[in-house]
């Protein structure tokens, strides 16, 4: 989780979007790697990927865009495991992906989630599922709503 902060902060200073090294990690070991190189791998990747990005900018966004909608089809199979019973769940997590969609921002969905989720448990009468840090988490994302820059 250090590594994955530390990369997270990294980005920050490069301009560009987190990594996720802790779910490249888990998605190395889901895949079989045994050992910490497929990390070490995946870190040399990942940088080599900064001098890389800015030439594979002359492709139009045309040429990668079936490959982003079929990994946004895959995405959706996590889907099926939300309990559409509990609107408590369900209408968070369908707010989050709608943001993320009409947003093409990510960051902004999921940071909308962590105000919406909160909202919605204490309407709902659920206040004891809400811990401290959550309200602390929907606080500084209402700063971040706030102040970015549109």
């Amino acid at each position: 989780m250090l590594v994955d902060a530390l990369s997270t902060v990294a980005a920050s200073i490069f301009g560009t979007t987190s990594a996720g090294a802790y779910i490249e990690s888990a998605a190395g070991v889901h895949a079989g790697a045994k050992t910490g190189f497929a990390s070490v791998i995946t870190a040399i990747l990942f940088l080599l990927a900064l001098f890389i990005a800015p030439l594979l900018s002359i492709f139009p966004g045309y040429a990668y865009g079936p490959a982003m909608i079929v990994v946004g089809m895959m995405m959706f199979s996590s889907l099926k495991d939300l309990e559409l019973n509990y609107l408590s769940e369900l209408i968070p997590s369908f707010s989050i992906i709608i943001l993320m969609s009409f947003s093409f921002n990510m960051g902004i969905g999921m940071t909308a989630g962590f105000i919406i989720y909160p909202l919605v448990k204490l309407i709902a009468g659920k206040r004891h599922e809400i811990s401290w840090a959550l309200w602390v988490l929907a606080g500084v994302s209402i700063i971040f709503f706030v102040f970015y820059p549109y």
